[in-house]
């Protein structure tokens, strides 16, 4: 069994869930806990992963039937990278998601006050990427263009 993300992950979680669902339409809907991938139908093997939050299609999120949503309907998917983590994060998922063509990534590091933002995936690859800092405002492109992400209050692991 794995620990569970220490308290500032979850606060770091917690203020964009807030900010989000201020500025998303209705038709949009911000979740925790929801996993997304390809199913076997899709793929030889059954891929996917848990992001700390995603934006889907509110009508696809009160559709999903089974536990595993299409990772294409999602239109975000927002990582806070764990204090003793691996490069999963910050290696693996990028290309993951931009080949599972998941519209924007936005990665969060408060292991050094960073943020990466994702987005414009095409043949596997992000081809827009954005570093920032704690501090920085992050403004999303489409699908969710303009939503601004503030991160002033944001702290890094003591």
């Amino acid at each position: 069994m794995s620990r569970t993300p220490v308290p500032l992950h979850n606060w770091i979680v917690t203020r964009f869930m807030h900010q989000l669902l201020q500025q998303l339409p209705a038709d949009k809907s911000p979740q925790s806990v929801t996993s997304v991938g390809v199913s076997k139908e899709e793929s030889e093997d059954e891929d996917y992963a848990i992001p700390d939050l995603v934006v889907l299609p509110a009508d696809v999120a009160k559709s999903a039937a089974g536990w595993l949503v299409p990772a294409d309907c999602a239109e975000l998917a927002l990582e806070v990278v764990s204090r003793g983590s691996s490069t999963t994060g910050t290696d693996a998922k990028p290309s993951a998601y931009a080949d599972w063509e998941i519209a924007i990534y936005v990665l969060v590091d408060p292991r050094d006050g960073t943020i990466v933002l994702y987005a414009d995936p095409r043949d596997g690859k992000y081809q827009n990427v954005h570093r920032m800092k704690f501090g920085d405002t992050v403004v999303l492109p489409e699908p969710l263009k303009d939503i601004r992400l503030e991160t002033e209050e944001l702290s890094t692991y003591g």
